[in-house]
C-alpha cells in the first residue's frame, strides 16, 4: 500500500484513554528463508523495555497494556511474518479499546515499540518523506514506458509505442536491376533509411519525455529515474538534464522487460542516494532564510511560534533527538512557559515525545515534513536540532 498525508492524519485521530501502542518491523527477502529472523527477537526485546518503562508509572495503565500485550499474539504473528507482503509493516493498537490499524509499504522499518498518547508516527513521516512520489521512465527502440514511483512501490500509468513512419518505407525507384552500381545505391538508401528512421525516433522520444516532464513540473516530483539501452542512454538523457528542479537519475540497467516490481526495488537504490543532498539543500535555504530575517525559523521557540501561526511551509528536525516541551490548553506548542503567557490562564501540559507534537502541528497545516540524518543534522543541532522554511 502507499501512504499520504491523510493516512497520518488518521493515525494521530486514534483515541484511546489508556493511549496507543505503536508497533514496527522491517524485513528484506532474504529473511523469509531464514530459520532465526532477527526480527522477532529484537521486536520481543523492544516489549520488555516498553514493560519495564511503563511498571514505572501509572499501575492501571500498566495493567492495561499487559493485557492488550497477552492479546495480540495473532496479530503481532502476522507483523512478524517475513512471507507477508510488505517490508516495513506498523501496526496500531487502542491500549483499552482494542482498536487497531496497520500499515504495510515496500520500505523497510527499525524495530520499535512505543507507547504514548497517540499513534507514533515518526517512522512512518520519514517514510512518505523519502519514499515521496518520483518518475520513472523506461526507454527502449520500440517505446516508452512511464511509472509512478511511491514508498516503495511503482505502478505504469503510460505506455508509448513507437510507430514507424509509413513514409519511411516508400521505395525509391533507385537504378535498374542490370546497373552495376546498383548495390552501391541500395547501400546508400539503406542508410539514408536508417538515418530518417533514428530522427523520427527522436522525436518521437523527445515529444514523449517533454509531456513527462511537464506533468511531473505540474506535480511538483522533484525525481526522474531514467532506464535506457546503453546505445540510447546519453542521448534520451540530454533531453532531459536541462529541466530545472527535477533531479535525473540514470539506471545501469536497461528495464526494458522487467516487472514493475523489480523496478521498483533497484529505483529505490537510485533515489535513496541522493536523499541526502536534498536534505543539505533544505537546512541550508532554512538558515539563509532566518539569518537574513525572511522566511526561514531556527530554533525551537520559533519554529513553535511558526506552528502555533500556521506559517511552517517544510518542518525539518534532526532524526536522533529527543525534545520535550509544553502544549497548552489552546491547543499550541512552547518551548518553554516564560513571559506574558506564564501568567495568562492558560494551563500547560509537559510533553515528553514533544516532536511528535510538532509533527502533528505541521500535518494539521498541510506542512511537509523532513527527519534530517547526521550529515544534515549537524547543521542545526545549534539551534536545538529543529528549522523550518515558513509561508510567508
Amino acid at each position: 500500500m502507499n501512504i499520504d498525508d491523510a493516512t497520518i492524519r488518521d493515525l494521530l485521530r486514534l483515541e484511546d484513554e489508556r493511549g496507543i501502542l505503536s508497533f514496527y518491523t522491517g524485513h528484506v527477502p532474504a529473511q523469509a528463508a531464514d530459520p532465526q529472523p532477527t526480527a522477532p527477537i529484537e521486536l520481543r526485546n523492544q516489549i520488555k523495555q516498553l514493560r519495564s518503562r511503563v511498571g514505572e508509572g501509572d499501575r492501571d495503565t500498566a495493567r492495561a497494556i499487559e493485557r492488550r500485550l497477552a492479546s495480540l499474539d495473532g496479530s503481532l504473528g502476522s507483523l512478524l511474518d517475513p512471507k507477508a507482503p510488505g517490508r516495513g509493516r506498523a501496526l496500531f493498537v487502542g491500549v483499552e479499546s482494542g482498536q487497531q490499524r496497520s500499515v504495510s509499504l515496500q520500505l523497510p522499518f527499525r524495530e520499535r515499540v512505543i507507547h504514548d498518547s497517540t499513534a507514533y508516527v515518526r517512522p512512518l513521516v520519514a517514510a512518505l518523506d523519502e519514499g515521496r512520489p518520483a518518475t520513472i521512465v523506461v526507454v527502449s527502440r520500440t517505446g516508452v514506458r512511464v511509472l509512478r514511483w511511491a514508498t516503495g512501490d511503482a505502478e505504469v500509468t503510460e505506455e508509448a509505442r513507437f510507430e514507424k513512419d509509413e513514409e519511411l518505407f516508400h521505395d525509391s525507384p533507385g537504378p535498374s536491376t542490370n546497373n552495376p552500381q546498383r548495390a552501391m545505391y541500395a547501400r546508400s538508401d539503406r542508410e539514408g533509411y536508417e538515418e530518417r528512421l533514428d530522427e523520427h525516433r527522436r522525436r518521437f522520444l523527445k515529444q514523449v519525455i517533454d509531456d513527462v516532464v511537464q506533468r511531473a513540473g505540474a506535480e511538483q516530483i522533484d525525481r526522474l529515474v531514467l532506464s535506457a539501452p546503453p546505445k540510447l542512454r546519453n542521448e534520451v538523457q540530454a533531453m532531459v538534464s536541462d529541466h530545472e528542479g527535477l533531479r535525473v537519475l540514470v539506471a545501469d540497467q536497461a528495464w526494458e522487460s522487467t516487472p514493475p516490481k523489480d523496478i521498483a526495488a533497484q529505483a529505490w537504490e537510485l533515489l535513496r542516494s541522493v536523499h541526502g543532498d536534498r536534505e543539505l539543500a533544505l537546512v541550508e535555504a532554512a538558515r539563509e532564510r532566518a539569518l537574513a530575517g525572511g522566511a526561514g525559523a531556527l530554533g525551537l521557540r520559533n519554529v513553535c511560534a511558526a506552528l502555533n501561526a500556521g506559517r511552517v511551509e517544510h518542518l525539518l528536525y534532526d532524526d536522533s533527538i529527543a525534545l520535550e516541551g509544553f502544549t497548552s490548553s489552546e491547543g499550541t506548542l512552547h518551548a518553554r512557559i516564560e513571559g506574558a503567557i506564564a501568567d495568562s490562564d492558560v494551563t500547560f501540559t509537559r510533553e515528553p515525545l514533544f516532536v511528535e507534537r510538532m509533527i502533528e502541528a505541521a500535518l494539521a497545516t498541510s506542512a511537509s515534513v523532513t527527519p534530517l540524518s547526521e550529515e544534515a543534522a549537524i547543521n542545526v543541532r545549534a539551534f536545538e536540532g529543529v528549522a523550518a522554511l515558513l509561508r510567508w
